[in-house]
């Protein structure tokens, strides 16, 4: 079954449990779900998951320190962020640090969660499809680089085992008598090799191999009929996978693993046998290559520099030969002295019989022209199997300048034909890419180096963005593909793309198609032939995806002006609330009761500041500090301008500060009630004194200190108040999860001290 193994981490545990409903019976995922962030890196540790979707919003860590925390381990693992729409700036930081894609949530769950399982199954195909791409380009590259057969399986086995996530490999190869041996071992342990596991493997494998060229086996099956793998190599499940070449076997790799027991995913399955296909090509590109170095020291060995055979014949229906040299063994299988004179066999009954009689008719053009003649051909060995040889030679003529015989030389090139034919093969790997790419593409080519690039060819997607067909587009210059009026960024990429031939990426950009005004997501690269130059030119309509992010900006300019009213009227309301106060308070003769409600306007007012700060402030859900405690200050000056009128206020306060409304309410709250204090009690009528207010940062905590020159208060006070002011102060900070301290000194300080980070306590 293609199952995509998940790991999804929110705090809401009803979206954990949907979120698990929907994607494992709906889509087909296994999806394993942890609460926090610190859960999920403990579960990437120990598991391999195909993809990790993560909440944005949860305590200690959020959603990007998540990601960042995977990315420092993990550069590869698909991670999709979950948030609400109102996260947008949220969602670009995310993609700016590694997400790959980020995904809203709707109000129905099911369209949100079914554009998430589309998002991971892209993310997740397109990082196997890379990953398999490397693990092919590594083994390539050390196969080029290798020399020996020992150095190449090695290469093999970490490629087989990197491709398939299995702990162990091995590759048992076939000789010239079909019989299979151990030739490299990687991840098993040393008791794998010894004969009493390999008497009991080799038969099992060819027996496995004559029902299928792939045999899954899962832990049930291995303790049924290979307890020993079971028991002393603790496998809990394999793999046999035979290993052909040009249709013929030449072994297997058995691939094997210590926990899961698991069939392999479809995405792997087909991965592995892409690589066993290359590893297969790699061991027998080996194989010929030791064979041919061979041949070819043999040959340079009794015929100085020249490779193959090198042989003197007469020029007739036979060719019978007067001289072949040592190199006849190696390229035909046949002794010199099996070939000259016609023994055993003739040349011409090697030959294969459909290349003959071009054979003869090309050596009698270049005879009666004295020239050299060179050919291709197919020959038959003596064990009966078949290469591809090069014959290059001239006709020897007597002095009448009658032919009396030809001379030269015929090499194998076997090889360089498989080659040539996997070329041909990964051409047309290309070009199926190519021409089923669903981004379009299109070839400008430079012929005469005067900077006209004109098309030479698009694939059939490109034809129905364009809405024409290629036949009416070929041989258009790359401004003429886009019309008349080729759009300036367009321009200015192509201008940079060719002087400084760097690849130019656009994300959107406005064109005029045929089928109306569309936005492309347009990417240039340029590449060199010789003297000539080519422009790759790929791009896909992305207007949908435009049109989306216009209305999600529409949507949040809306509800920010929505926002902003509530702010407003909240400030309305309260100011109503304070005029009632004052109204209550000129009523009254008590002045305590005064007392008590003008230090319930200044807490009504610290309140209302902050609305009508966030209605005129551009971030409507955060308040700068220093602004906000030099109105708070403003007003307190004017409530008692009466009281201790030579009152001096100093504020040191971070301007950088910035705080939401749920930790500012409670900071004003704070600094209303303890500012009122000193002003009432810490002073001598009269006199003179000073109020100092700082609010700083350092080290993840926020430090609001409040002093004054007075009396000082008792120190009783400090540590068993009972006041309702006390308790005020001290519930707002227990609301700030902080602390409140009292430091000695002249007068009276008050300290609270509290964490930056809204959920740590």
């Amino acid at each position: 079954m293609d199952m995509t193994k998940v790991l999804l981490v929110d705090d809401e545990l009803v979206l954990l449990d949907l979120g698990c409903q929907i994607l494992e019976k709906r889509f087909g995922f296994s999806v394993e779900t942890v609460g926090s962030g610190e859960e999920a890196l403990n579960k990437l540790s120990s598991e391999r998951f195909d993809a990790v979707i993560s909440d944005y919003a949860m305590p200690g860590m959020d959603g990007l320190e998540l990601l960042r925390r995977i990315r420092e381990e993990d550069a590869q693992i698909p991670f999709v962020l979950f948030t609400v729409k109102e996260r947008e700036k949220v969602a670009v930081e995310a993609l700016n640090s590694g997400a790959n894609f980020y995904v809203q949530k709707e109000e129905s769950p099911h369209i949100a969660f079914t554009e998430l399982a589309h998002k991971v199954n892209t993310a997740v195909e397109l990082v196997r499809a890379e990953n398999n791409l490397v693990i092919q380009r590594d083994l390539a590259i050390a196969s080029a680089n290798s020399r020996e057969i020992k150095e190449i399986l090695a290469q093999c086995l970490k490629a087989a085992i990197k491709t398939s996530f299995m702990d162990a490999a091995a590759i048992y190869l076939m000789d010239d008598h079909d019989h299979l041996s151990l030739t490299a071992v990687d991840g098993f342990s040393p008791e794998y090799s010894d004969h009493i596991i390999q008497a009991h493997l080799i038969p099992l494998f060819f027996s496995l191999l004559r029902v299928s060229d792939t045999v899954f086996r899962d832990q049930k099956t291995i303790q049924e009929y290979s307890r020993t793998l079971f028991t002393s190599e603790n496998i809990h499940s394999d793999v046999v996978i035979s290993l052909t070449h040009h249709g013929k076997p030449i072994g297997l790799i058995h691939l094997a693993s210590h926990e899961n027991d698991q069939e392999l995913p479809t995405p792997l399955q087909r991965s592995l046998h892409g690589i066993v296909v290359q590893i297969a090509g790699h061991i027998s590109d080996c194989i010929a290559e030791d064979a041919l170095r061979e041949s070819e020291r043999m040959v340079n060995t009794l015929i100085t520099n020249l490779p193959g055979m090198v042989y003197k014949c007469l020029f007739d229906e036979e060719r019978t030969m007067e001289f072949v040299s040592e190199g006849s063994l190696a390229l035909t299988g046949y002794h010199p002295s099996d070939l000259v004179q016609n023994q055993n066999p003739t040349y011409t009954s090697l030959i294969h019989p459909d290349d003959r009689p071009r054979i003869i008719e090309v050596i009698q053009r270049a005879v009666n022209r004295h020239a050299q003649f060179k050919l291709t051909y197919r020959i038959f060995t003596s064990s009966m199997k078949f290469k591809w040889v090069m014959e290059q030679g001239v006709g020897v003529y007597d002095e009448n300048e009658d032919l009396i015989g030809l001379e030269g030389f015929i090499i194998d090139i076997t090889r360089q034909k498989v080659l040539d034919d996997q070329v041909k093969t990964s051409q047309n790997r290309l070009n199926m890419l190519f021409s089923n790419m669903n981004a379009g593409c299109a070839i400008f080519l430079d012929h005469d180096g005067d900077g006209r690039f004109i098309l030479i060819e698009m694939n059939a997607a490109a034809e129905i963005m364009e809405g024409r067909k290629k036949e009416t587009l070929l041989g258009k210059t790359f401004q003429e593909y886009f019309g008349l009026s080729i759009p300036k960024p367009l321009n200015d990429a192509l201008s940079n793309l060719l002087t400084y031939g760097k690849p130019q990426n656009l994300p959107q950009i406005y064109l005029n198609t045929p089928s109306g005004k569309k936005w492309r997501e347009v990417y240039l690269s340029q590449s060199h032939i010789g003297n000539e130059s080519e422009i790759f030119l790929i791009y896909s309509d992305v207007t949908s995806r435009v049109r989306d992010e216009e209305q999600i900006i529409a949507s949040l300019h809306e509800k920010e002006l929505l926002l902003k009213e509530i702010h407003h009227r909240v400030k309305n309301n309260l100011q109503v609330i304070s005029g009632i106060l004052k109204l209550q308070a000129m009523r009254t003769t008590d002045p305590v009761t005064t007392e008590i409600l003008q230090d319930c306007r200044n807490q009504v007012f610290s309140m209302a500041s902050i609305h009508e700060l966030l209605y005129s402030s551009h971030d409507i859900g955060n308040i700068n500090i220093k602004g906000y405690v030099e109105n708070l200050i403003n007003h307190l000056k004017q409530e008692y301008e009466g009281a201790n009128s030579s009152i001096q206020y100093i504020t040191e306060i971070d301007s950088t500060i910035v705080l939401d409304i749920e930790r500012c309410i409670p900071c004003g709250l704070i600094l209303n009630e303890l500012i009122t204090n000193a002003v009432k009690y810490a002073f001598e009528p009269e006199g003179k004194g000073e109020i100092r207010v700082t609010f700083t940062h350092h080290d993840h905590m926020y430090r609001m200190e409040i002093s004054d020159n007075g009396r000082g208060m008792p120190k009783e006070k400090k540590t068993s108040g009972t006041s309702l002011g006390t308790e005020l102060v001290n519930r707002l900070v227990h609301q700030l999860k902080g602390e409140i301290r009292y430091p000695e000194g002249p007068g009276t300080t008050i300290t609270i001290v509290f964490n930056d980070n809204q959920g740590s306590g």
